[in-house]
């Protein structure tokens, strides 16, 4: 299934919750095995948990995981509590990953906060650590336009 507004409900209360809406209905998401595990105003917490196909070299997770993952993190967090603009629609404008440290047999949790609001356009920062022992993984702002 391709997730098209259509297939959103556009009548809720807020960003929130079309991303609690979105998040499990992306295919793209689903494949990566992305878990929306709490958003509120400005802020998002993903996982990924680890799995075998999402490798690159032995048990190292793949950086485009981790990439993708912070690409979905800026996402929600600029969805997160906004009012629902008329077109559902958002983009991602820019995105700046540092990798830190590798990640080794264990998924990935992604923190994901705005910086800031304007009218269309969020700044968001996110921290990607492991989920096991918090450590952190890589760090990553991004733009994003919604609606």
């Amino acid at each position: 299934m391709t997730v098209s507004p259509d297939h959103l409900d556009a009548a809720v209360a807020d960003g929130s919750e079309i991303m609690k809406q979105f998040v499990p209905a992306s295919p793209f998401v689903a494949l990566l095995g992305v878990q929306l595990e709490e958003i509120t105003d400005g802020a998002a917490t993903l996982l990924v948990p680890y799995r075998p196909e999402l490798t690159t070299v032995g048990t190292m997770m793949h950086g485009g995981l981790i990439a993708a993952a912070a690409d979905i993190g800026v996402m929600v967090a600029a969805w997160a509590g906004r009012p629902v603009p008329d077109k559902l629609r958002g983009v991602t404008a820019s995105l700046s990953l540092n990798f830190i440290a590798p990640l080794m047999e264990d998924g990935l949790r992604v923190r994901a906060h705005r910086l800031s609001t304007g009218r269309r356009t969020s700044h968001v920062r996110c921290e990607m650590y492991s989920e096991s022992g918090d450590a952190l993984v890589a760090s990553a702002t991004g733009t994003y336009q919604v609606g």
